[in-house]
């Protein structure tokens, strides 16, 4: 017999596409507050975030640095796609303009989760051709799993 896995929601957010997105990274996936994104930025899938990491509930802060399982959800129009991830009690989620989540566990005042099963470049193609359209909306919702 399957064991249900139940979902409760922490957060949601919305980017938009940026012509310069390549979402190409393999380690890393990040979201900035930033309007823009250069060509270097090739982890970045959305600019324009609503929200960064020191802006979270003190609920939410306090679950992401545990070492619980979380779920990440990313839609654009009626594209979908979701990854899996961890916390950890070394997160600071201070920073105010950047989000990362990484496939590694090298933490930073940016990384929301680590362990993640999805970087960049393995989200679905469409997703990423979507986000490289300026102004596509993104919405994001983030989720605890037991």
């Amino acid at each position: 017999m399957a064991i249900m896995e139940t979902r409760e929601l922490l957060e949601q957010f919305t980017a938009r596409g940026h012509r310069n997105v390549q979402a190409c990274h393999k380690t890393t996936l990040e979201f900035t507050k930033e309007s823009t994104v250069t060509l270097r930025g090739d982890c970045v899938l959305g600019v324009s975030a609503s929200i960064s990491p020191v802006e979270f509930k003190e609920e939410t802060k306090s679950l992401l640095q545990s070492a619980r399982d979380f779920v990440v959800e990313i839609r654009v129009a009626d594209l979908f796609d979701e990854f899996r991830g961890k916390g950890n009690a070394g997160l600071s989620l201070d920073n105010d303009r950047e989000m990362v989540f990484r496939k590694s566990n090298f933490i930073s005042g940016r990384t929301v989760l680590v362990a993640c099963t999805k970087a960049a470049s393995d989200l679905d193609g469409r997703i990423r051709l979507a986000a490289m359209q300026d102004d596509r909306q993104i919405r994001v919702s983030l989720y605890l799993i037991d």
